[in-house]
C-alpha cells in the first residue's frame, strides 16, 4: 500500500502545509508538549539511554550509523505523551562502548537485553537505516518482543545499496576517507558554535547537529560497524516478519533510495510503504511534522 505525502508551496503559501494523495482521516496538528527526558546508562546492555512518557505501551527507537539518540528529540516528545519511549545509543555510538557489537545479530541481542532489563516484553521498534536493519534481525530472532515496527530508510538490502554508500569500505582509501570525513564534522561542529549567522539557518540546523554528533564517534568503531551492516542483508528473510510494518522514506533520500524500501516493504506481508516528499534520509529532522504524522497514525 503506496502512499505519499508531500510539502505544499502555492504561490502564497501558508507557515505548513501536508497534502496526502490517498483518502484518509484526518490527522490532529502534533502538539508536543516540552518534555524533557532522564538520560541513564543500562549496565546490563551497556547502552546509553533516553526515556520519556508513562503507560502501559513501550516503543523503542533506534538510530542510524554515524547518528545517536539525538535525532529522536521531537520523536520521544512527541511520543511520550502516551507511551513509554526509550530512545538508546547503539554500540560504538554516542554514550555506549563497541564492545565487540560489530554485527547487527549482537547489537540486535544487546537491544533484546536492553528491553529485559527495563521489563519490556513487548514493545513498537523504530528503527533508521542501520538501526532498521537490528529492529528487522530483532523482530525474526526475538519475535515475541516485536508488536509492531516502523522502518524509516531501512538499510536491510546490503550491496544492494548504492555503491557510493561503501566509499569507506574501499581498500587504499576509504579508512582514509572516514577519518577526513570527522575532521570535517569537528570543523562544522565548531563553525557552528562560533559563526553566529550559521545558527538562523533552520534548514542546516538539523544537519549540523548530526555532524557534531558524528564528529565524536571512532572511526575504527564506525568501520567496524559499517562492515557488519552489509554483511548483513535481509531481503531473504523478510518474508518471515509477520508483525504489522510501515517503511518511510524521503522522495530525495541518496543513502537509502526510496526504490530500495519500497522492495523492503513488498517483501514484507501487509506492509505499508509511505514516501515523504521532501525528504532526504532524515525525515525526522528534515520532515518532521509529516514523519510524526504518518509515525502517530501508525501506531495509534
Amino acid at each position: 500500500m503506496l502512499y505519499q505525502f508531500s510539502v505544499l508551496t502555492p504561490p502564497n503559501p501558508p507557515e505548513y502545509g501536508i497534502m496526502l494523495l490517498r483518502t484518509a482521516p484526518p490527522i490532529p496538528m502534533i502538539d508536543a508538549p516540552a518534555i524533557s527526558p532522564i538520560e541513564a546508562f543500562c549496565d546490563v546492555s551497556r547502552l546509553r539511554y533516553s526515556a520519556a512518557g508513562a503507560g502501559e505501551r513501550a516503543i523503542v527507537l533506534l538510530h542510524g550509523w554515524g547518528d545517536t539518540k539525538e535525532i529522536w528529540r521531537a520523536t520521544v516528545a512527541a511520543l511520550a505523551t502516551g507511551a513509554r519511549v526509550f530512545a538508546l545509543d547503539l554500540p560504538g555510538h554516542g554514550g555506549s562502548p563497541l564492545d565487540g557489537a560489530e554485527r547487527m545479530q549482537h547489537i540486535a541481542q544487546r537491544v533484546a537485553a536492553f528491553c529485559t532489563a527495563q521489563r519490556l516484553d513487548r514493545v513498537a521498534l523504530v528503527g533508521h537505516s542501520m538501526g532498521g536493519n537490528v529492529a528487522l534481525e530483532l523482530t525474526l530472532t526475538h519475535p515475541h518482543l516485536a508488536e509492531r515496527l516502523a522502518l524509516v530508510a531501512p538499510a536491510a538490502l546490503g550491496t544492494a545499496m548504492p555503491p557510493y554508500t561503501r566509499l569507506y569500505l574501499q581498500d587504499g582509501y576509504g579508512w582514509a576517507a572516514l577519518r577526513a570525513s570527522l575532521i570535517f564534522y569537528q570543523g562544522l561542529e565548531a563553525l557552528s558554535r562560533h559563526w553566529h549567522p550559521i545558527a538562523s539557518m533552520e534548514r542546516v540546523l538539523p544537519g549540523l547537529r548530526r555532524a557534531a554528533f558524528a564528529a565524536h564517534h571512532d572511526p575504527e568503531g564506525l568501520h567496524r560497524l559499517l562492515n557488519g551492516l552489509f554483511a548483513n542483508s535481509l531481503e531473504d528473510r523478510l518474508d518471515q516478519v509477520h508483525v504489522p510494518t510501515l517503511v518511510i522514506n524521503g522522495n530525495l533520500d541518496a543513502v537509502v533510495p526510496a526504490a530500495l524500501s519500497q522492495r523492503v516493504a513488498s517483501a514484507i506481508p501487509g506492509a505499508q510503504f509511505v514516501l515523504l516528499r521532501g525528504a532526504l534520509h532524515h525525515p525526522m529532522d528534515e520532515q518532521p511534522e509529516a514523519f510524526l504524522r504518518v509515525l502517530l497514525e501508525f501506531l495509534a
